[in-house]
């Protein structure tokens, strides 16, 4: 009986913490924002036609990136494990991975000037406003998330302290 409480339990905690996430998508994700964006600050065609091509250059160059530091974090975690792993071995992998990062910031720092440079003073605003809105909105869903998970564990282990194993 207290499994299956516990089973009942675990499923509505479940999908309580992935509701948020399916809710934003569906009334506002990704597209949802951008076509947003488009309407709010009257982009001509031109405009979303830059915009867009933008969006997807850097988003190819930013998945090679990411794909390169996860391959070298690997690389490094493998050094890192064997027991006999000095400083001066793992120093190669540490200066590529701070260069990929510094060629993610490079990237953005880009990516901004090119919104800038595509959109009027008043829309690049706008812009910064809505995106940090839309920031703001992610960091409580995500904190709302990362609480609740937190609470999870917690019941958890007062679970487990209360009396290890729960039977029937």
């Amino acid at each position: 009986m207290r499994k299956t409480k516990l089973a009942i339990f675990g499923l509505i905690a479940a999908i309580l913490t992935v509701s948020p996430l399916y809710a934003q998508t569906d009334k506002e994700g990704k597209d949802g924002f951008k076509e947003k964006i488009y309407k709010e600050l009257n982009l001509s065609a031109e405009q979303q036609k830059k915009l867009e091509e933008n969006r997807k250059g850097q988003r190819e160059k930013m998945k090679e990136i990411f794909s390169a530091m996860k391959e070298k974090q690997a690389q490094l975690q493998q050094e890192l494990k064997k027991t006999d792993v000095k400083e001066a071995s793992v120093e190669p992998i540490v200066s590529e991975i701070k260069s990929l990062q510094g060629k993610l910031m490079d990237l953005k720092i880009k990516g901004i000037f090119a919104v800038k440079e595509t959109l009027t003073p008043e829309q690049f605003a706008k812009f910064q406003e809505m995106t940090k809105k839309q920031l703001e909105k992610k960091k409580k869903v995500f904190k709302g998330l990362r609480d609740r998970s937190r609470d999870k564990k917690c019941c958890q282990r007062q679970g487990n302290q209360a009396g290890g194993v729960i039977s029937d």
